[in-house]
């Protein structure tokens, strides 16, 4: 949902750029759904996924075996595909209790570390977010969010301006 979230095509002035982020996927959907994406022999992609994953009980561990998975798909059937990996960002439960993700916070820190180690091992490019995004409790910052999970306007431009470099 964060990355349906935006128009990225409008934010980063670029109509090549597509947006197949959609609301509550788990990461076992983008694999479902990549094939069509491959077809295209896309030259970069983009990938952020996780949190809906940890509102299912999930570990931060298997979200990066699942993140993995993935990349090493997208580098079987479209070899020319730059990956970029995106760490997941942090939520915060005081601006709206999200039931499903009570004092599950660590999860993501957790599975950051996990994911940066895979990014590693699979030699694609670590996008870390989260320091952009976090408070001083480990919580997303207030002023990014209205419900504490999505992102209000200024969040997405910090996003955009946190990979812009990348898209060019």
């Amino acid at each position: 949902s964060l990355t349906d979230g935006a128009e990225w095509n409008e934010l980063l002035d670029n109509k090549h750029v597509k947006n197949r982020g959609i609301v509550g996927d788990i990461l076992q959907g983008f694999v479902e759904r990549l094939e069509p994406i491959l077809k295209g022999q896309p030259k970069k992609l983009f990938i952020m996924g996780g949190v809906n994953d940890i509102s299912h009980a999930v570990s931060g561990d298997s979200i990066a075996r699942a993140t993995e998975k993935l990349i090493v798909m997208v580098k079987k059937r479209s070899p020319r595909t730059k990956v970029y990996l995106q760490s997941m960002l942090p939520f915060n439960n005081d601006v709206r209790l999200w039931k499903n993700l009570k004092n599950r916070e660590q999860v993501v820190v957790e599975g950051n570390a996990a994911l940066e180690k895979v990014a590693r091992r699979q030699g694609v490019t670590w996008i870390n977010l989260y320091p952009l995004f976090v408070d001083a409790e480990g919580k997303l910052r207030r002023e990014l969010t209205n419900d504490g999970l999505h992102l209000l306007g200024q969040g997405y431009i910090i996003w955009r301006d946190a990979i812009k470099p990348y898209v060019k």
